[in-house]
Formats: structure tokens, sequence, C-alpha cells
């Protein structure tokens, strides 16, 4: 029997109530997602290995927490150096290994090895009074950000998704809204930059917006809006292409959707009756409604795992005042949002439809964290996988057989700076007074203390997590945090031999000790 072929949709800042399967009660609805769960398994308690995209992405594609590696917090910029360490072995090596033809479509956000000119000058672009202008705007405190003027577009990256397992790439080096504003595919730009933009314009009823983007090196022609279609069909035309072949394929679709900016398609606008945000949250389901009706075209519908999921909670862009407002709670109940220790920053609408397998929709509640697809795939493809890889992946064929199943004891969590936590299926210790992020964006939880600074819930009663317990639970707060510095010093969460957690330790890991 033929090998089944998988389609990894990895939409990007999407919020677990914003799927109508994970929240009936919300006011956006998913058919074409919530359609994949009717012959598949939806998992109700998925989570990220973070609560930002770059840490997400390194822990998908490596079954590796990203914090062992160079990135403790925070993501790249749109010149960030590869994150992934050379020569680790990755979901996309694990096909290939199989017999697999790997693709990977969409924004890719783990750096990429970029060639830098012998001196970094305005002239390139053309913009040597727009860059004045900048520097001396970042010079007086602004906001304002310009990225990668100093890169040879004209030369091939020398590290990317290539580099990593996948046999072609097409699409961008980072978000929508950082530089290079340009295609990439496999090594190269399709389009050289010749100018910096920093603003993309979107008409709607008639009213002219911006929306801010970083400031950055951008190619002739290139139009955002276009970006969502063209990726979208580059995805519909490898199916086409590989859908009879001798080998089965892998397609990895990270999709820049729903990040900001929020720049629907024309037929999207104004679709969903709230803002653009939901218009492209209507957009992405679109989406997958096309690739489905694609695999039941070419005959390989039964036969095809689709994953559908995001890399962590949704992002301020969409407008949680005015969604909540109008009945809408894009994290489903949970508390908090992208960047979060909270539920909201990292627990994730999670569904593996596979009609060859499933006769009938199933759900589970067993913990699992999208670093788990890493060995999953691994077992059912029989590909043997090194100590040294995969060190925080649990393979998930179990709950795929028997949905009640538990292959992890505790999942950790980290927030958009790099504070952890550590959840069993009862209890979720975070060890911070917040929610894990700096400044403006810092929330303080009111019940935390000076002699209790960490935050306990019992996710068996309070999923919301409203009544921090840690100061009535000193003994589970101790057990758990003993258990995380364990892991941590461990180098990984799976059994097999210790490894070695590389690029320094993680900055605040002393005061864990105490």
């Amino acid at each position: 029997m033929k090998k089944p072929n998988v389609i990894l949709m990895f939409v990007d800042d999407l919020g677990v109530g914003d799927i109508s399967r994970f929240n009936p009660r919300g006011q956006i609805h998913t058919p074409n997602v919530d359609a994949l769960a009717e012959r598949g398994l939806c998992f109700c308690d998925a989570h990220s290995t973070s609560a930002l995209c770059t840490p997400s992405r390194y822990g998908l594609l490596t079954g590796r927490y990203s914090w062992r590696g160079d990135l403790k917090k925070g993501v790249l910029n749109g010149a960030g150096k590869p994150l992934i360490e050379e020569g680790r072995m990755t979901l996309a090596n694990v096909f290939k290994e199989a017999g697999y033809f790997t693709a990977a479509v969409g924004k890719w956000h783990l750096g990429m090895g970029w060639q830098q000119l012998p001196e970094v000058t305005g002239q390139e672009f053309n913009a040597v009074e727009e860059v004045s202008e900048m520097k001396l705007a970042r010079a007086a405190g602004k906001n304002v950000v310009i990225d990668m003027v100093g890169v040879d577009f004209t030369k091939p990256v020398t590290v990317g998704p290539r580099s990593y397992g996948f046999d072609y790439f097409f699409g961008l080096n980072a978000s929508l809204d950082q530089p290079p504003y340009t295609y990439i595919e496999n090594e190269s730009v399709l389009a050289l930059p010749d100018h910096l933009t920093g603003v993309w314009p979107l008409d709607r009823d008639g009213a002219s917006m911006q929306q801010a983007v970083q400031r950055g090196p951008a190619a002739p022609g290139f139009d955002p809006r276009d970006v969502l279609p063209r990726t979208q069909q580059k995805v519909l035309d490898l199916i086409d292409e590989h859908a009879n072949g001798d080998e089965p394929f892998f397609i990895y679709y990270p999709t820049p959707a729903v990040h900001g900016p929020l720049l629907p398609a024309p037929e999207y606008e104004g679709k969903s009756g709230l803002n653009l945000y939901a218009d492209v949250v209507l957009q992405v389901d679109g989406m997958v409604g096309e690739i489905t009706a694609k695999l039941k075209e070419k005959g390989i519908w039964e036969n095809t795992i689709f994953i559908f999921t995001s890399d962590n909670g949704c992002s301020g862009v969409a407008d949680y005042p005015f969604l909540k407002a109008h009945g809408h709670d894009p994290s489903g109940g949970y508390r908090g949002k992208k960047g979060d220790i909270w539920e909201g920053g990292h627990r994730e609408p999670c569904i593996l439809s596979w009609p060859e397998r499933f006769a009938e929709g199933k759900s589970t509640e067993s913990i699992m964290c999208l670093a788990d697809f890493f060995r999953t795939f691994a077992e059912l493809l029989d590909v043997p996988v090194p100590d040294c890889a995969g060190e925080d992946s649990f393979s998930l064929l179990p709950v795929l057989a028997d949905q009640t199943a538990a292959v992890r004891e505790n999942v950790i969590h980290s927030s958009g700076m790099g504070y952890f936590s550590i959840r069993d299926k009862r209890w979720k210790l975070e060890l911070c007074p917040h929610n894990g992020l700096p400044g403006k964006k810092t929330v303080m939880e009111p019940s935390c203390s000076e002699a209790v600074p960490y935050q306990l819930y019992d996710m068996s009663v309070d999923k919301a997590e409203t009544a921090n317990v840690a100061a009535a639970h000193p003994d589970i707060v101790a057990t758990m945090k003993a258990e995380l510095l364990r892991q941590i010093d461990a180098g990984r969460t799976t059994p097999g031999a210790p490894q070695k957690n590389t690029g320094g330790e993680w900055p605040r890991l002393d005061e864990l000790r105490q």
C-alpha cells in the first residue's frame, strides 16, 4: 500500500477560538476546517512549543524546544541567522528518508544564510534620503525599523529550507510585515529589491487605510495582497504535479495568514461582517476547502493526512475589544493571547484528517504538543530517530488508535520573553507573576506576591486560569518546578541519553534554582 501523502498547514497567529469546531459560540464559522474533523482526529488539548512564531516553527520541525538552542526569547528579524543547527534532523528529513518528495510553501521565519554586500549604503535601493530620514527617526527614539539594507540579493542564500530536508521552497523569508518584500524560490529571490517600503495601503468601503510594516527592501511590483493567493496556488500546483507520482509527498504549508498586515482577498473583504481579521480567517477556511477539493479531484483524499493547526495564539492585531464586543473571542474563553504564558498564548486548534484511517470523526483530550508530529511520523514511516534528535517529541500513534491514551505526562510552555510553564493533566505551574511579556505588554497577576511569585492553576476545574492557588499548594509548586528543572538539565523530555542544551543558559534559570 502506498504511504500516505501529508499536508501540514501551519497558520500564523490563529486563535483556538477562531475555528468553530473549537468555539461553536464564536461568530466566525469555518465549515471547511470543521469538515476535516469529520474524517479525522480533533486534538482538544493541543499546544505549540512557544507563544511566538519563530520558536514554534523550530519546535514543530525539529521536535525540540527552541530554548534548548540559540533562541531563548522573541523571534528572528528579517536578517536573522539560520536557527536550526547544521546537521540537526528535521521533520522534512524524516519524510525524505521514507522516500517522500518534500516541499515548503509560505512563511519560513527560521533564518536564512543571506550574503552581505561589501559595504552597507543607501545607494543600493536608490533611497539615500529615505534611509537618512529613517536613521534620524530612530535616533529620535521613534519606533522605526530598517532591516536588511546590507544584503546582496543577487547572490543565493547559503542556508535555507533546502538545507533541512526540503526538495523545494517557495515563499517569504519571514512574516508579511518583515523584509525583504520579495518572493524566494529555493535559494534565490525571484525579483531583486530596488527600494524601501514601510506601509501597505488598503482601500475598503471607500476609505484608505495604512497598515505599517517593518521598513526594508522591496521588489518592484511586490503586492502583499497577492501573497496568500500566490502561495495557495503553489500548493495546489504541487498537489497536481505529485498526486500520481511514484513517491508520496509531504507539503509543509506555513501560510502567512492570519498575521498582520491584514489584507483579505477582494472576495473576502467584509464577508465576516466583523473586521479585517475575521475576513482573513474566512479566507483561510476557503483555502482549506480548495485543498480538500483538489485532493478529491486527484483521487488521493482518502490516503492523504491533512493536518491543520496554528503556531501560537491570536495576536492583538485582531482587535480583541471589537471582536469580544461582537460576541467573538479568538482565544475561545482561555486567558491571554499571542506571547502570553497563559493558555491563549499557546493552546492551538489542531485537527488531523485521515479518511483512510478514520471512518468518522474522533476527538481526544490527551495533552499533545506540536513537536510530537516529529516522532509520530518517524514511527509511522519506520524511520529511526537518533538520541540527538526529536528530544521533546512523543509519538501520537497510540492516541490515533485509542483516543483515551496518554503519551505525555507533561508539556513545557514558554512565553514571548522566555518565561517557563510546566503543565500536566491537572496542574499548570507558571514561573512568573505575570503573562510573560515585557514593558507595556506586561500584565501582572494580582494574586502573586513577593513570597509566592508564581501561578498555579487547577486545569481540571479552571481552564480559564482565574484562580491562582500557588500559595495554597507549595508542595505541588516545588514538585513541578523540580521536574521542570530536571527536564531542562537533561536536554530532553523523552527517554534516551542526556543531551546538551546549546546557545547558553536561559538568563533566568539561576532564579529558578534558588
